[in-house]
């Protein structure tokens, strides 16, 4: 016995079952693992912009390191934007540089809590000063100008205020090296 059906009714049992399975996955998706140790490939999304003088800039070149080695360069994208996917429990680097224009150093600690297995990607901003700005005291060029660290009380990745304060104090003349 044979059982024919017209092409209508085959695709609405096709729309229906992928429309099925699309939903199922899609709920898997949202929870796949309890516990970090069960998945391998866990990393932190980093979306990056950088800036000149308060306009998007898309001429230049972060360098990623991960405890102190090289691992490559990117280039900005039309926007002036970066997109970084990050190992966690790892300490990286971020080096942007831009010709004609001081580089800025970021310190990434992508260190998590164990039992965390959804957090938010981390927004970088970096603003770039030019070369021959004159308020800037050289010593503190070779410092990080950000360090960020994952903050439970904020439940996301975050730059020290702290220190932030204090690197752009130093770097913008208000104090000189030594005092």
């Amino acid at each position: 016995m044979s059982i024919s059906l017209s092409p209508i009714r085959l695709f609405r049992i096709a729309s229906t079952a992928l429309l099925v399975s699309g939903t199922v996955y899609a709920h898997a998706q949202g929870r796949l693992v309890d516990k970090r140790d069960q998945a391998d490939g866990w990393y932190l999304p980093v979306l990056g912009e950088v800036t000149v003088e308060g306009q998007r800039s898309n001429d230049f070149e972060v360098t990623v390191f991960r405890d102190n080695e090289e691992l490559g360069k990117i280039k900005a994208d039309k926007k002036g934007r970066f997109k970084l996917e990050l190992d966690i429990d790892r300490g990286y680097t971020l080096m942007v540089t831009k010709p004609g224009y001081q580089r800025k150093i970021i310190y990434l600690d992508t260190s998590l809590p164990q039992e965390l297995v959804t957090y938010p990607e981390y927004m970088c901003f970096v603003n770039l000063i030019p070369e021959n700005a004159t308020n800037i005291d050289p010593f503190y060029t070779d410092f990080p100008s950000a360090i960020v660290r994952y903050d439970a009380d904020q439940g996301g990745f975050y730059h020290s205020e702290n220190y932030l304060t204090h690197i752009q104090t130093k770097l913008t003349g208000y104090a000189k090296a030594g005092q």
